[in-house]
Formats: C-alpha cells, sequence, structure tokens
C-alpha cells in the first residue's frame, strides 16, 4: 500500500537551538565581553592584525548571535517585563498617561488618556511587545467585544535584531523621536545593556542619552549585574547611584532593589530644567578599590557635551 503522507521538507540549515545550561551561558557573555573590550583597544590603536585575531574569535565561539542565545538565558531567570509592568500598572501608566483637564467641566468627567510610549533598548525577547499587543475580550449583553488589554505602545530596538518586530538600531546614534522634548518616551526599558557598551565614554554616552530620550516626568528603568558594582575596581553601588544622580546624569534614583545577581534601578528625568553643573568627579575613570578582590574593570565616564545635549541644542539654533 503506497504511502500518501507528504514528506516535511528539508530545511536549508538548522534552525540554532536555545541555549539551556546557564554555566555555558556565563561563559559565553564574558568571553564576547573580553573579545568585544580587547578588539576595542585594538582598534583605538589601529593594530589591524589582532583585530583581525580577534574577529576570528568571535566566529569562532559564534558570534553575536551565540551571545543573544546565552543572554535570552540569563535574563530568563530574571524577568525584566514582570518589573516594568508590575511598576506601570501601579503608577497607572499601563493603561496610558493621563491628560491634562482642558477646563472645569472636564475635570468631572472620566479623565482622558493618551498611549504610553515606551522604548526599549537591547531587546533579546518579544516579552514587552506582546504586552503591548495582548487584547482582553469584555463580556456585553449584545455579544463580545476585543480590545487591547494595556495602552502602551512598544518599541523594541537591539543592534543585532534576532526578532523582525524587534528594529535594528545602535542606540548610541538613534534619532529623537521628536525634536519636542514632551513628546519624548514616557519609558525607556535598558536592561543588561550598558554592561555590554565596551568603553567607559560610551557608557556615560548611553547614560545622557537615555535621560534625553525620555519626556520630563519620564521614567528610565536600568539593570545591570550586580557583580559590576560590587567587583569593580573603579565604581562603587553608592558611586553609581549618586553618578546618576542632579551632578552626574540628572536623574533622580527614585527605586533600587537587588537580586544575588541583578542591581535594579527606577530613575525619574525631573519635571524642572536642569541647573547644576556636571560633578568633575564623573568625568575620569578614578580607580578606587585596589587587590585582586575586585577584578572587574566596569566604569562609567561622563561627558559634558553628551550630558547636556549640546550639539542638539546647537542644530535648533540652525
Amino acid at each position: 500500500m503506497a504511502n500518501n503522507r507528504k514528506k516535511r521538507p528539508i530545511p536549508l540549515a538548522p534552525k540554532p537551538s536555545a541555549m539551556k545550561s546557564r554555566k555555558k551561558a556565563r561563559q559565553v557573555t564574558t568571553l564576547f565581553h573580553k573579545l568585544t573590550r580587547e578588539k576595542d583597544i585594538a582598534l583605538s590603536q589601529d593594530d589591524v592584525a589582532t583585530v583581525q585575531l580577534i574577529d576570528q574569535q568571535l566566529k569562532d565561539m559564534g558570534g553575536r548571535e551565540e551571545y543573544q542565545r546565552a543572554s535570552q538565558l540569563s535574563t530568563s531567570f530574571h524577568s525584566t517585563s514582570k518589573w516594568v509592568l508590575g511598576s506601570l500598572a501601579r503608577n497607572g501608566w499601563l493603561h496610558g498617561i493621563v491628560l491634562p483637564a482642558m477646563d472645569e467641566k472636564e475635570t468631572k468627567q472620566k479623565k482622558r488618556r493618551r498611549t504610553t510610549r515606551l522604548l526599549e533598548v537591547g531587546a533579546i525577547n518579544t516579552e514587552l511587545l506582546d504586552a503591548a499587543a495582548a487584547a482582553s475580550v469584555e463580556q456585553r449583553e449584545i455579544g463580545e467585544t476585543t480590545k487591547k488589554k494595556y495602552n502602551l505602545h512598544v518599541r523594541a530596538i537591539d543592534i543585532h535584531s534576532m526578532e523582525k518586530r524587534i528594529e535594528e538600531h545602535d542606540f548610541l546614534t538613534l534619532p529623537y523621536i521628536s525634536p519636542m522634548i514632551a513628546e519624548r518616551y514616557d519609558v525607556i526599558v535598558c536592561s543588561m545593556v550598558l554592561n555590554c557598551v565596551t568603553t567607559p565614554q560610551d557608557r556615560g554616552k548611553m547614560c545622557a542619552k537615555l535621560f534625553h530620550h525620555l519626556r520630563p516626568g519620564g521614567r528610565l528603568f536600568l539593570t545591570i549585574p550586580r557583580f559590576c558594582l560590587t567587583k569593580s575596581a573603579f565604581v562603587t553601588e553608592e558611586i553609581f547611584r549618586n553618578m546618576l544622580g542632579e551632578k552626574g546624569v540628572g536623574f533622580v534614583v527614585e527605586e533600587t532593589k537587588e537580586s544575588p545577581k541583578v542591581s535594579f534601578f527606577i530613575c525619574l528625568r525631573p519635571e524642572e530644567e536642569r541647573t547644576t553643573p556636571l560633578n568633575k568627579l564623573w568625568t575620569k575613570q578614578v580607580i578606587r578599590r585596589k587587590g585582586k578582590k575586585f577584578p572587574n574593570q566596569f566604569s562609567v565616564v561622563l561627558n559634558e557635551k553628551d550630558i547636556f545635549d549640546q550639539d542638539a541644542r546647537n542644530r535648533l539654533r540652525v
């Protein structure tokens, strides 16, 4: 008897399997950070031979794709999306931003809301995108109606996207969504990304851009590995909080928490325009702790030009 079952087409290339070993994930992320840091140093010294050698080592380890698979496994043990959505639910932003009343009559009516604008930087999964797209079903006398569960719009970006809904952009060169500061993002999520930036100066630039991509009153949800602060020769937990603050990047650090592996920060961009100068303490790399107990090289160097967004201000004057 003939077999009428259709044969499945043979894929041209096997689909990469998800990483399952946490130990391997740690090894991959550590090696990737080490090699990219060394590559940046070689590039700054015009050392072509070393750059080519490191490129081959990165290729041999699986490149950025392998690093992202490792990151997906690592972040699955501390859900950033649950933390972010829980906080937005508590302050009411999950269902939109309340618009100011136009007159006294409107204050007595149901408050008008606009959609909350959220940017996810370095997205390696679609959890926040899925939450924004989720629908709820309402039961009515005339039947069922479907509407969006949350009044939330999410834009997700990454320097190397592995999902079609995640836009491929380098955050350090990402244009503002509007020249009008009040029309920028309400929320930015930057989870386990700052530590992946390879130089202290670019980390400082990223912190400044996170501030300026927010509207006044907007909030940043930031996470970094805890050992970047507990084992760094340059930065302590207190120093990092102060650097994010009013004499550094300019935020008000509203909340912090820690897990055994991760440090969490919720930072507010103040409504008022900044009047405090940049503390010179944050403009250079200083060794603050010595010895084998502090092997980590994480540090952040701020630049006055980035902190006060002088390039954008100059463009507006033209």
